[in-house]
C-alpha cells in the first residue's frame, strides 16, 4: 500500500452533527471517558476529540485488551501518561466485563472530591457527569450496558451503529453521555487508516480488503508472530509470497471458487484476526517514546 501520497477522505454529515453536540456537551461534564482501542491506541484515537476536551479530566479506556498482549500494557500505561494525554488510564473488555469495577471505583474517588469540594459552598449533594468517546465500533454501547447493568444503549456490530445522543443514569450520582461513534475528516496517514480497517473500525469497503490483509500479514512477520497464520490453518510453515500464502489458505479452507478469490480469504483471515484466534498483540506500539519511557 502507497503510506504517505494520500489520504482518505471519511466524514458522513452525522460525524460532523456529532462532533458540534460534542463541542456543547463538553462544557457540562467533570469527565471525559474516552474509549481506544487497546490493538491501537493511538490510530483509534481522534485527534479532534483531544482539541475539545481542554482540561476536563479525562480517563483513557484501552478496550478489547483481551485481545492484546498484556506483558506490554506497561508500555502504553506510561506512554500516555508521560506524554499529559490522560489523568488515569484503565484497561477493559466491555465484551468480557473485564475491569469495569475499576472504571466504577474511580468514578466514585472523583465523586468523593468533588463532594469536598460543594461541601465547603454548604451544599450536600453533586454528582459526576461524563461524557464517553470514541470512534465507530470501538465499544461504546457495551460498556455503558456494563456500567449501568441494564441493556440501555443498542449495541450493532457495525461502525457507526448508535444514533443521537442519551443521557445514561448509571446510579444517583453517575450519569454517562452516550455519542455516536466519530471519526475525523481525512487519514493522513495510510498506516492509521489500514489499523482502523484491520480492526473493523471503518468498514470493510473503504479500502481494499486483500491489501488490508497483507497489511496484517506484513505486521505479524515483522513482530515474528507470522508462524501464528501457519498453525492456525494447518499449513507448513515457509517463506511465502503473501500471496502465495493466501492460496495456500484458501486451499486449506477449500472455497469453493473457480479461481482464487483473495478477497474471500481475505475477510477469512481479518475475521479469525477480529475474534483473537491468530494470537494476542498489539499493531502498533509508540516506537519513538519507548526508549524514553
Amino acid at each position: 500500500m502507497n503510506s504517505d501520497k494520500t489520504s482518505i477522505n471519511w466524514y458522513p454529515g452525522h460525524m460532523k452533527k456529532t462532533m458540534d453536540m460534542f463541542s456543547e456537551e463538553i462544557k457540562q461534564v467533570d469527565v471525559v471517558l474516552e474509549i481506544l482501542d487497546a490493538r491501537i491506541p493511538l490510530s483509534s484515537r481522534n485527534p479532534e476529540i483531544s482539541k475539545i476536551v481542554g482540561n476536563k479530566t479525562r480517563i483513557v479506556l484501552l478496550n478489547k485488551v483481551d485481545l492484546v498482549d498484556k506483558n506490554k500494557l506497561d508500555i502504553w500505561k506510561k506512554y500516555f501518561l508521560k506524554t499529559n494525554t490522560a489523568d488515569y488510564i484503565i484497561p477493559i473488555s466491555a465484551e468480557k466485563g473485564m475491569n469495569i469495577k475499576d472504571i466504577k471505583s474511580k468514578i466514585k474517588e472523583l465523586y468523593n472530591k468533588k463532594l469536598e469540594k460543594v461541601a465547603k459552598k454548604g451544599l450536600r449533594k453533586t454528582q459526576i457527569r461524563s461524557i464517553i468517546a470514541g470512534i465507530p465500533n470501538v465499544g461504546k454501547s457495551r460498556l455503558i450496558n456494563r456500567l449501568s447493568s441494564k441493556s440501555k444503549a443498542g449495541v450493532g456490530n457495525m461502525p457507526g451503529f448508535t444514533r443521537g445522543k442519551q443521557w445514561i443514569n448509571v446510579d444517583d450520582n453517575f450519569f454517562i453521555l452516550d455519542t455516536p461513534g466519530v471519526l475525523w475528516p481525512k487519514f493522513d496517514s495510510h498506516s492509521v487508516a489500514v489499523n482502523l480497517a484491520i480492526t473493523g473500525s471503518i468498514r470493510d469497503d473503504v479500502l481494499p480488503i486483500e491489501e488490508v490483509c497483507i497489511e496484517l500479514l506484513k505486521k505479524m512477520k515483522e513482530y515474528e508472530i507470522l508462524g501464528n497464520v501457519y498453525s492456525v490453518y494447518g499449513i507448513e510453515e515457509g517463506d511465502d509470497d503473501y500471496h502465495v500464502l493466501l492460496k495456500k489458505i484458501e486451499n486449506r479452507l477449500l472455497i469453493n471458487t473457480k479461481e482464487f478469490d483473495y478477497e474471500q480469504v481475505s475477510k477469512r483471515i481479518l475475521k479469525d484476526y477480529r475474534q483473537g484466534k491468530l494470537g494476542k498483540f498489539f499493531l502498533e506500539l509508540p516506537r519513538k517514546e519507548i526508549d524514553e519511557i
